[in-house]
């Protein structure tokens, strides 16, 4: 026995250090490999950003720059998923999840089902990013060619973003491309889809005001479904914008239908043989939530959808910091990554839940935050079987989660806009509601976000103060089976 066991604690010293060894050259491959990917991101920002920064007219470089552009919102959606992590399942914060030497390759199983999918799967996404770069060369020699956008730069990054259509830019010069295409067959119609405050009015506003829109039309009408009953309407120069050059007798007619209202055939002829529309190279824009309306468009419509989880997170993080630098809070950083899950895609959500982060730079603070909007979430699938956010959209009442611990129950009955000339907006906020502030009694009217990009819109939330009921899951579970 006495023979055997130096020649086992040898074999077992030699393992152990191939073991280290091997565990060391991991993680610093692992290290050199999180590096490589910050510097192909910092090129890839560069391009980005001095394209964006050009009046790009060719739709083969738009659709480059927008493959760069979600390239790049992956690269940074992966780079802080592996460097923050997200795993806060209880009320305790979490280790800061700094990268180290330690602990790089751990967090690489939050990306993949082991260390080495997830060595594999960074190592992809640096060598996509590089050979995108090196696939730009030609793009940016074109890009010189194209005139700079004149607007003034803020300092903070959030500044810019809160007065910019953020995510839309594809979208955005796709109506461009279609409305100064030149239409042979009558009117070009194009509809535009999507859910309740995805973006389709701001899309189209935005449109309207780029200066090449605006010079190609000689007159811009906006119209809402009842208009189409007013003959005044149709023939009323009073809602126009006049283009530079009025002797081109084309219009352009944006037509905003209310949820499931499409027009019949009837209201649709009036406003096809309007003055409006009998102009050469006249076109019309239809936005509404409902799919029946794609089949007014001589295009195929353009569906807008949700940010997808990158590109909604670069938002996100962006409005939840502001002014200040998120390396200096990598706790912070791994918490907001987990709020900006529960948010599931929302402009407003975001808008809202970023002004109390921002103001509050504390990370108890921003883990009650989460704490609560996770039982609100819990709550409301529990209750109704739906996120809150899908109630919200359809205009159906949920119960706010507060900071504060009350006795009573707040309750919103929906989210509706008002229009940018509404001077009576209420002047609480629901921010103020949401962090315990006192509000008025009964029902009232809050501010959840004001829009500073066109076509500046107030988003207005009815709520109400209530008493608990008894019973309320009994009352819930009927409400659930309404709703099913």
């Amino acid at each position: 026995m006495e023979m055997f066991l130096p020649a086992i604690l040898s074999d077992l010293l030699g393992r152990s250090v191939s073991f280290v060894v091997q565990r060391y050259r991991q993680q610093s491959s692992v290290d050199d490999t999180v590096r490589q990917l910050q510097l192909v991101l910092l090129r890839v920002s560069i391009t980005v950003e001095e394209a964006e920064s050009r009046r790009i007219t060719n739709n083969a470089m738009l659709r480059q720059l927008d493959l760069l552009r979600e390239a790049m919102y992956r690269g940074y959606y992966m780079l802080d998923a592996l460097t923050y992590g997200r795993s806060h399942g209880g009320d305790a914060p979490p280790p800061c999840r700094l990268l180290s030497r330690i602990n790089s390759a751990k967090r690489l199983c939050y990306l993949a089902g082991g260390n080495d999918g997830g060595v594999a799967e960074l190592g992809r996404m640096v060598d996509r990013l590089g050979s995108m770069i090196a696939d730009m060369k030609e793009f940016v020699v074109f890009l010189s060619g194209y005139p700079r956008v004149c607007r003034q730069q803020p300092r903070s990054a959030h500044l810019l973003l809160e007065k910019l259509m953020f995510g839309r830019e594809k979208e955005m010069e796709q109506v461009i491309s279609f409305l100064l295409r030149p239409e042979t067959n009558g009117v070009g119609v194009l509809p535009v889809v999507g859910p309740a405050r995805i973006g389709k009015s701001t899309l189209v506003e935005h449109v309207c005001h780029d200066e090449r829109v605006r010079s190609h039309f000689s007159s811009i009408l906006r119209m809402s479904g009842d208009d189409l009953e007013v003959d005044e309407k149709l023939n009323d120069p009073g809602d126009q914008h006049r283009g530079h050059d009025a002797a081109r007798k084309s219009s352009l007619v944006i037509l905003e239908l209310a949820e499931d209202e499409v027009p019949d055939e009837g209201r649709w002829s009036r406003l096809c043989s309007s003055a409006f529309c009998k102009g050469a190279g006249s076109k019309i824009i239809v936005t509404s939530r409902s799919e029946a309306a794609e089949r007014l468009g001589t295009e195929h419509a353009l569906r807008l959808k949700c940010l997808n989880k990158e590109a909604y997170w670069h938002y996100f993080k962006t409005l939840a910091f502001g002014s200040t630098n998120p390396e200096e809070h990598p706790k912070l950083v791994s918490i907001a990554m987990d709020i900006c899950a529960e948010e599931k895609g929302s402009f407003i959500g975001a808008n809202i839940a970023c002004s109390l982060l921002r103001a509050n730079l504390d990370a108890r603070f921003w883990l009650s935050i989460l704490q609560n909007m996770r039982e609100y979430t819990e709550k409301h699938r529990h209750l109704f079987g739906k996120h809150p956010h899908d109630l919200l959209q359809k205009n159906r009442h949920v119960y706010l989660w507060r900071l504060a611990q009350t006795s009573k129950v707040f309750v919103s009955y929906g989210c509706y806009q008002a229009c940018p000339a509404q001077k009576d907006v209420p002047r609480i906020t629901l921010q103020e509601v949401l962090s315990g502030r006192p509000a008025p009694r009964g029902r009232f009217e809050a501010l959840a976000w004001r829009s500073q990009i066109p076509p500046c819109y107030s988003y207005l939330m009815s709520c109400s103060v209530q008493t608990p009921v008894p019973h309320v899951h009994v009352l819930a579970r009927k409400n659930r089976s309404r709703l099913a």
